[in-house]
């Protein structure tokens, strides 16, 4: 059953090209990733099995209808490579999947299951990121998917986007509301300046738990987490960034703040993180960037383009009665684009974290296949 449902939702996405253009000029256009990893861990106290996990594998359809009107959706089929439970009727893992109205002239309108307008490292393609894995920061704070309406509106210089948003498709529940404004006070001549702030508040539903994976996914581990918090009644979220590239080399910083509202007469608790990266295009070639987020490197030479990177990340989630432990990462990466559609990623991990007196300090290699169309 599982077996004909993927190869008949394939089958109709690997067709969809058919169907364009004619005189209301429709077109669709299919899309998928599947980014495979493997890590390697040299474990302290957790034990951290060697794993392969199949990290995404999806599918979705982009829709044009004449100039104004446009649709996606996609769906995530990695828990069928990785022998997990299919979740196609809960809606578990459906991704983006909204209708979005370009027509307006002060701005564009979307309605549906999006992104969240908070954080540029959240905003930017998986298939875009520097490293294998966010940063700890935005692992724990981002909000990621949820069903909202948003509204978006960029100019030469500048970005706003704001969202009202309820709970996602089979996941997170509450509601609540966020806006993010970025600046661009240099972008010419292969030299961009980006400056960056965003918020949300969110009322959430039962209970709220505050956690991260040590920036990789096989050994399914988190070393720091708050554990299940009842009776939050809100959640007012700050994140800053900042980004520059010139050429070949970029450097990119958030700082994410998460205050916490308590009731019952718990107390309250102020969370935050925040990470420091950078790369360097060995081969010359530089990231784009556009519309507030960056985009992805293409290859210029016939043996692709390599990328150094490096990274720092810090996450601070003890605070009042809250005790989810610390953790500091030192990442350094070697990236590989053999052309546009396939990526070869490898990151050495050095982790430091402590959580109720206890440190635990593994060491993590990890590597990636990434092929997308």
């Amino acid at each position: 059953m599982k077996k004909t449902l993927l190869s008949g939702l394939l089958a109709v996405v690997l067709g969809a090209t058919a169907m364009e253009a004619g005189p209301f000029a429709f077109e669709i256009t299919p899309k998928g990733r599947l980014h495979v990893d493997y890590a390697a861990h040299d474990a302290d106290l957790e034990p951290l099995n060697d794993d392969l996990l199949a990290r995404r594998a999806r599918l979705g359809l982009e829709a044009k209808f004449g100039d104004d009107w446009s649709f996606e959706i996609e769906y995530d089929f990695a828990d069928l490579l990785n022998g997990d439970d299919f979740k196609f009727t809960e809606g578990g893992n459906v991704k983006d999947a909204y209708l979005r109205y370009d027509g307006w002239k002060p701005g564009a309108f979307t309605i549906g299951q999006f992104k969240v307008p908070f954080g540029l490292e959240e905003l930017t393609s998986s298939n875009n990121i520097t490293f294998i894995e966010r940063a700890l920061p935005i692992d724990t704070f981002a909000l990621s998917r949820r069903i909202g309406v948003g509204f978006d509106r960029g100019g030469s210089k500048y970005t706003v986007a704001a969202m009202g948003f309820g709970s996602s498709i089979g996941g997170e529940e509450g509601h609540g509301a966020g806006v993010r404004f970025t600046f661009t006070p240099i972008d010419a001549d292969d030299t961009v300046v980006h400056l960056g702030a965003a918020t949300t508040i969110a009322w959430p539903e039962g209970e709220v738990s505050f956690r991260t994976f040590p920036e990789s996914r096989p050994a399914d581990v988190r070393l720091v987490n708050t554990g299940d918090l009842d009776d939050v009644s809100r959640v007012n979220q700050l994140g800053l960034e900042a980004a520059w590239k010139r050429g070949p080399f970029s450097a990119q910083m958030e700082w994410m703040h998460s205050a916490i509202s308590r009731d019952a007469g718990l107390s309250d608790a102020d969370l935050y993180g925040w990470y420091l990266a950078g790369s360097w295009v060995l081969t010359g070639e530089s990231r784009s960037y556009r519309d507030g987020r960056f985009r992805g490197i293409s290859p210029s030479k016939r043996g692709g383009a390599w990328e150094l990177t490096a990274r720092y990340s810090h996450i601070d989630l003890d605070d009042g009665g809250v005790r989810g432990g610390t953790e500091d990462n030192f990442t350094l990466g070697l990236n590989w684009y053999a052309n546009e559609h396939l990526r070869i990623m490898s990151n050495y991990i050095k982790v430091r974290s402590e959580r109720r007196g206890d440190s635990d300090d593994p060491d993590i290699l990890l590597v990636r296949a990434q092929i997308t169309f």
